[in-house]
């Protein structure tokens, strides 16, 4: 699970100094508001299984209720790490106690210390962090990377409603992108394709 932000419009940051007077500071781009999307993705082949379209900034672990509720109806999930923007202990009381999913989530949200936490699952989340297995959460960094590299890194939709359709559209082309080529290949392993006219070439 992880949460990315994207940008209003598709100046680049070197048209928009340029645009200043000479003589004075080059201008920035600077978002009050920009577009926000969260995801929840399979590790082992990027596919997008949940994601919330929102506007940001604003704290990640509110998201993480809804993002499990939407992954839990297509799959069942078994795993769930995330970065420390969702750690709290409902959020670790609900995955675990109610949908019986084991969470991987570093207790640095807020301000970290040296103090036992007093929560039951963040102090576990201190004495026998799963390293081994956190290390697959930077699979959906990879999901977030080729949505942007692919498709952009910047929304066309100027309204709020505009911009979440235009996040939703995005996480939906993700996927078929990835479900494509393996329904082609099925299809042709399933055919015969004729050769210079006399050779036939099977796939089993």
């Amino acid at each position: 699970m992880d949460s990315t932000g994207l940008q209003c419009g598709t100046a680049s940051a070197y048209f928009v100094r340029r645009r200043k007077k000479i003589g004075s500071p080059w201008k920035t781009v600077v978002y009050h508001h920009y577009p926000k999307l969260g995801v929840v993705c399979d590790t082992s082949d990027h596919f997008i299984l949940a994601f919330r379209a929102d506007r940001g900034p604003r704290p990640d672990v509110d998201e993480f209720r809804p993002l499990v509720s939407d992954a839990l109806t297509p799959v069942r999930v078994s795993l769930m790490s995330a970065d420390a923007g969702y750690d709290s202990e409902p959020n670790h009381r609900f995955a675990r106690e109610e949908h019986c999913i084991r969470t991987i989530i570093p207790p640095k949200h807020g301000r970290p210390t040296d103090k036992p936490a007093t929560g039951h699952y963040l102090r576990l989340m201190q004495t026998r962090f799963d390293r081994e297995a956190y290390r697959n959460r930077v699979q959906v960094e990879t999901v977030m990377s080729m949505i942007k590299r692919r498709q952009g890194s910047h929304v066309r939709g100027r309204s709020y409603w505009s911009q979440c359709r235009d996040l939703r559209l995005m996480a939906l082309t993700h996927n078929i992108m990835i479900l494509l080529p393996r329904w082609v290949f099925y299809r042709a392993g399933r055919e015969s394709f004729q050769i210079k006219g006399s050779r036939r070439l099977s796939f089993p």
